[in-house]
């Protein structure tokens, strides 16, 4: 396993423990619990979309990073929702190979 690979394995492992868990301090948490459901989670997969977009655009390479990061951790959010994991992903992304 690749660090890349670990690391994404370690923040799903996190999202799915608050998944279970809904610590009230938690954002991750949060986005399980929120009135708006999993809109919410989608709300914040397109705004963090436009925002990459925007760094793209200014060729802010921190805030691209940034950004990109911000979406990688709300798809995940939203895969666990739907009670997907990173195999179905991996498994996908091979197949596009």
């Amino acid at each position: 396993m690749d660090d890349t690979d670990a690391i994404l394995e370690e923040l799903f492992a996190v999202i799915e423990d608050r998944k279970e868990t809904l610590p009230d301090d938690s954002y991750t948490a949060s986005l399980f619990t929120h009135e708006k459901g999993e809109n919410a989670v989608l709300e914040k997969l397109g705004e963090e979309a436009t925002e990459l977009l925007l760094a793209a655009k200014d060729d802010d390479r921190e805030e691209i990073a940034h950004e990109a990061a911000d979406i990688v951790y709300h798809m995940l959010v939203l895969l666990s929702m739907k009670d997907m994991d990173l195999e179905e992903l991996r498994a996908e992304l091979r197949d596009r190979r």
